[in-house]
Parts: structure tokens; sequence; C-alpha cells
């Protein structure tokens, strides 16, 4: 008898399946939603920096929308929103708006809006090729620099 019940029950766990579960949301690695830091030195002078922080939101395969907030060497502080493309795994494009507050600018020319379109291509694992063109209303900048990412 016990032989024919262990005979059956073989039988019967032979065609058992098992079903992957799906994964939990916080094992989910692409996520649509991300913040962002990024930080870049300026050609103007040594001691020249601007910081850019934010939340990004991933709109298609390879564009995303941000928006945030930027500081810099000069006191100016403001926020900004743009779009930003990845061409290929080494090619970027990001374009933004910046609306800008600096107290110790010139009269009239404490507030404003400036608009930025900047490229960088990844030439190697560390070393980064970028291009900016900067417009604010009183003045304009075309920037080509070499980064180094660590």
């Amino acid at each position: 008898m016990k032989k024919i019940i262990s005979l059956i029950l073989t039988l019967i766990s032979c065609g058992v399946g098992a079903a992957d579960l799906p994964t939990l949301p916080s094992q989910q690695s692409n996520s649509p939603h991300k913040l962002f830091i990024s930080s870049e030195s300026n050609q103007r002078s040594f001691d020249s920096w601007t910081i850019d922080s934010g939340y990004a939101y991933n709109v298609f395969d390879k564009v995303d929308i941000y928006v945030g907030t930027r500081l810099d060497d000069k006191k100016e502080g403001g926020f900004l929103s743009g779009l930003s493309y990845q061409v290929s795994p080494r090619l970027s494009v990001k374009s933004s708006f910046h609306a800008y507050s600096n107290q110790d600018a010139p009269e009239g020319q404490e507030n404003g809006i400036a608009a930025e379109v900047s490229s960088r291509v990844h030439l190697t694992e560390h070393l980064d090729l970028h291009a900016t063109l900067d417009y604010q209303e009183w003045q304009q900048g075309f920037e080509v620099g070499i980064g180094f990412r660590f």
C-alpha cells in the first residue's frame, strides 16, 4: 500500500510546475523618476563653479525632462528646467532655461532668464568633451572644455 501511495504522489508531483512571481516595486531598476546633482567648473576663472540639482522624469526611451535649482560662484541662484536627450551611449544633448537672481549684479540686471544648450561626448570611461552655448539677457558665451569624471 505504501508503494502505491508513493508511486501516485510521484506521478502527481511530476505534473506540478513553478511560475515566477512578479518583481517587487523596490526591486525594479527602471524607474522613470530620478534625482540628480551635477557640478561643473567653468572657463571664466580658476575658482568658477556651477552646481545643478533637481528631479528628472523619463518621458520617452532616451528623453528626460527636469526641474531643479542652480547655484554658482557669482552668488547667482535660481530655478532651471529643461530637456535632456541621450543620442547614443556616448553622446548626450541637453537644453535648459534658467531663471536667476543676483543681488550683486549691476542695477537692472539682478534678475533674468538664461538659455543654455550643451552637449557631452564620453571619450573614455573618465574623460569627457563638452560644449556649451549660453545666452543671458546681458551677455552671451560659448564654452568648449574637457572634463574628468570620477
